[in-house]
């Protein structure tokens, strides 16, 4: 038996390329989200793994921040403790200091001069005394120069005065005292230790 299709061919083929085309526009549409979707899941995989990268240097910057201001406390601490042992250095050296100065005007103060006044004002020191003789104020400063611990003796005044029935010069000498320097310091403590039992 002969079939015969009333139906018109090309009809039929255009629905069937119509639907050919709309499958294969709907795979690619597919395929096209498959892709995006696969790119963003990359790209979001890195964002998650740069963002876990950023919050582990900020905790580790936190944490240096805080070492950071505990070493500059630690540093402020070690600061003020080295500024008070310079005070006690200095205020140790200025204790011998006192001793030394009135033992070296008791040795280097010559007969015949007599000191009625003594004032130290930081490392300058005037002293007013009497002398019988001008001869004796020279001597006085040539010892003073010639010591360990005065230099530059100025003598400021000198002028003729009377005391009781005597006449005697009267004057006011200038002087600047030595800071102790290291080597001083050293002989001190090795001759303070030889004498010690």
């Amino acid at each position: 038996m002969i079939r015969i299709n009333l139906l018109p061919y090309r009809e039929a083929r255009r629905t069937k390329r119509s639907q050919f085309l709309a499958a294969a526009l709907l795979g690619i549409l597919l395929l096209a989200a498959l892709f995006y979707y696969g790119i963003y899941s990359i790209f979001s995989a890195r964002v998650a793994s740069e963002q876990t990268k950023v919050n582990y240097l900020q905790g580790v910057t936190t944490q240096l921040d805080s070492k950071i201001a505990s070493i500059a406390d630690l540093r402020k601490k070690r600061d003020e403790l080295l500024a008070r042992e310079g005070i006690i250095t200095d205020l140790q050296d200025k204790r011998d200091m006192v001793v030394q100065v009135f033992n070296t005007l008791a040795a280097e103060t010559p007969n015949g001069v007599f000191l009625t006044h003594l004032q130290q004002s930081g490392n300058s020191m005037t002293v007013n005394g009497y002398a019988e003789d001008n001869d004796q104020v020279a001597a006085f400063m040539r010892n003073i120069d010639a010591s360990k611990i005065f230099t530059e003796p100025q003598l400021n005044i000198i002028s003729k005065s009377k005391l009781g029935s005597e006449e005697v010069g009267q004057f006011t000498l200038q002087m600047n005292i030595r800071k102790p320097t290291a080597a001083d310091k050293s002989a001190q403590t090795t001759g303070t230790q030889e004498v010690q039992p």
